[in-house]
């Protein structure tokens, strides 16, 4: 397969813009399926958090080159703890 797929998170501002926040990308991952659930744990902790947000899937070739924006995990990292 000669391409992959790369999820945007996008987060709405208090403004109602939406800024791309993360990226999922296919490729850094052990497979498709991995990757599908990294988008579905983003969404549902976004959900979770009541985080505005949009995922925008864009196919990109395998051998372009990565987003510069944060992965998931790095921006969750960021994230302050929720509340209980």
């Amino acid at each position: 397969m000669s391409h992959a797929w790369v999820w945007i998170g996008h987060l709405r501002t208090i403004d109602g813009d939406l800024v791309a926040t993360f990226a999922i990308d296919e490729r850094q991952y052990s497979d498709a399926d991995a990757a599908q659930a990294a988008l579905n744990a983003a969404a549902a902790e976004l959900r979770r958090r009541r985080i505005p947000h949009e995922l925008e899937h864009v196919r990109v070739r395998r051998d372009s080159p990565a987003e510069p924006l944060p992965s998931w995990a790095e921006y969750r990292a960021s994230l302050p703890d929720a509340p209980t």
